[in-house]
């Protein structure tokens, strides 16, 4: 590898752990340990997940979705405590 491979590596690595940096599909997908398509086709949907945001690039194109990662990470760190103990729906408080 040359030393500008690994100097170009490094840039893209820093970017990306910003907090404020733009991930794309692919990104979350491998915070969350998932593909990209489920990525798009099932947590995007979900009530909660963080909104995408679509960037107008030449010509008024627009992008494919990116999440910024402090949303994706607050969105997780909002759903560690996982299911309850005893599973199954609620039970009425009466």
């Amino acid at each position: 590898m040359q030393v500008e491979d690994v100097q170009s590596l490094a840039r893209e690595i820093a970017a990306r752990m910003a907090p404020d940096a733009l991930l794309d599909a692919e990104d979350v997908a491998a915070i969350l340990k998932c593909t990209a398509k489920y990525v798009t086709s099932q947590y995007a949907i979900t009530p909660g997940f963080p909104g995408a945001i679509r960037l107008t690039g030449p010509g008024d194109r627009r992008s494919k979705p990116r999440w910024k990662r402090s949303d994706i990470m607050a969105w997780i760190d909002s759903h560690q405590g996982g299911r309850s103990k005893r599973g199954g729906r609620p039970r009425n408080a009466d």
